[in-house]
């Protein structure tokens, strides 16, 4: 019986240790490149700037574009900790929106996607322009608006491609006195996001498609649980038997 045990124990070790061996520990940050961001800012606010109204416009530069009806940055990078998901994709570049003869004007450049776990980011920027008062107002890094990473399908992976697709944006308060149109908790257009990491970088608790670890550790818990209940019978039968011999 205890030859018997053993060899199941060593089994079970080969099995489950088989598992956990199988996975590479990932790199402390993962490297981002090739990071490329497409905005549309606000639609409704891109329709007003363009109207009879502001009669206004909007104008690209340093890295930024437009092709409606999303403004592009590229060749952003950054790092992202794998452990807890969190780090920068960083791009330059900025927008002008102006209107009214000049009395609206108002850019936004610079921005950064801070990731904050694997159901959150911000997207921040550094906005010049003014406030509801007209008091002149310029700040770098503003958290602008919430990222809901959370909806399926909004995070994939393909290889060494990670692609954030249309995660829905919701204005900050910082963001609100950015730019006083609007107030706090407002719907802003969608943000995706694609970049590449290294083919080493395992991104998981969620932020990605990729179910590896978790089925993983599924396969070594069922697998212990197995191993327990045969041993159990197995117990039993031999108990049994020693019983049946003895009488």
């Amino acid at each position: 019986m205890r030859r018997l045990l053993a060899g199941m124990l060593v089994l079970g070790g080969l099995l489950t240790g088989g598992a956990a061996h199988a996975a590479v520990p990932p790199p402390a940050t993962c490297t981002v490149e090739n990071a490329n961001l497409e905005w549309g800012f606000k639609e409704s606010f891109r329709a007003y700037i363009d109207g009879s109204i502001a009669n206004g416009e909007w104008t690209t530069a340093d890295g930024a574009s437009y092709d409606t009806p999303l403004f592009s940055w590229t060749s952003g990078t950054g790092a992202i900790s794998p452990e807890d998901l969190t780090g920068d994709v960083a791009f330059a570049g900025s927008v002008r929106f102006t209107g009214h003869g000049g009395i609206l004007d108002t850019t936004i450049a610079n921005p950064v996607i801070r990731f904050d776990g694997p159901q959150h980011a911000t997207l921040l920027l550094d906005v010049t322009g003014a406030t509801m008062e007209g008091d002149p107002y310029s700040e770098a890094a503003v958290p602008f608006v919430e990222l809901d990473l959370s909806g399926v399908g909004v995070v994939a992976r393909t290889d060494n491609v990670v692609r954030v697709d249309a995660a829905p944006a919701t204005l900050t308060a910082e963001g609100a006195v950015a730019v006083p149109n609007y107030e706090a908790g407002s719907d802003f257009d969608p943000v995706s996001l694609e970049f590449t990491v290294g083919p080493d970088c395992d991104l998981e608790a969620g932020l990605i498609g990729d179910a590896t670890p978790f089925l993983g550790g599924v396969v070594a818990l069922v697998t212990s649980l197995v191993l327990i209940a045969v041993v159990a019978v197995v117990v039993v039968i031999l108990r049994r038997r020693r019983r049946t011999l003895g009488a």
